[in-house]
């Protein structure tokens, strides 16, 4: 089969493709779908999104819009300084993107973009609108979900960049999450640092 016949069959499957769904759909064995999938990425028609995952879309992509498959089976949602910055409240464009999951964290490096997975617990896992085909959280929520991880993982010192609070940010939405912090301890260290955080 050609590069052009294998190309154009992986493409009617949509953009994003397993392995697995590659050797079905052009019949081969997995090792064979592997390699074609690695000769499409060197002649630029795919790109690696993962670990068995790929995509065929040649235009320009937003990394973002594959987040999901970055964590899958676990659903995730853009956050953090990467949310902040999409929503116009720091400046500086963050290195990787940051997501928020019920998915073990760790870093994932792709073709499309660098992924950091930080693993909230289900109670605190929302607070995300659809925008453009990208799962991003709230201003509210990206704010929350920066402190309660920097004072959950230990590093409490961890500070966002220059935040310049758009005035449509709702304090009320912000510390809404809070009580839905299980360990007392924690609860009290994120409001403080909450706190601080809507004075400055």
């Amino acid at each position: 089969m050609s590069t052009a016949t294998a190309y154009a069959a992986l493409r009617r499957i949509g953009p994003i493709v397993t392995t697995a769904e590659a050797a079905a759909t052009l019949r081969v064995s997995s090792s064979a779908a592997s390699r074609t999938l690695r000769l499409l990425r060197e002649r630029g028609l795919a790109r690696r999104i993962g670990h068995g995952r790929w995509t065929t879309e040649t235009n320009a992509l937003d990394p973002r819009s594959v987040a999901a498959e970055i964590t899958r089976p676990y659903p995730s949602y853009v956050s953090f300084e990467s949310a902040l910055f999409a929503h116009g409240a720091i400046d500086q464009v963050p290195r990787d993107i940051s997501l928020a999951s019920l998915a073990r964290p760790r870093r994932v490096r792709t073709d499309v973009g660098t992924f950091v997975i930080h693993r909230l617990p289900p109670a605190l896992f929302g607070g995300f609108l659809e925008r453009d085909g990208v799962a991003l959280a709230t201003l509210e929520k990206a704010i929350f979900d920066f402190h309660y991880v920097a004072q959950a993982s230990g590093r409490p010192s961890r500070r966002l960049p220059e935040l310049d609070v758009p005035r449509r940010l709702s304090s009320r939405r912000v510390r809404e999450w809070i009580p839905r912090i299980e360990s007392r301890r924690l609860r009290a260290l994120v409001a403080d640092a909450l706190e601080r955080q809507l004075a400055g």
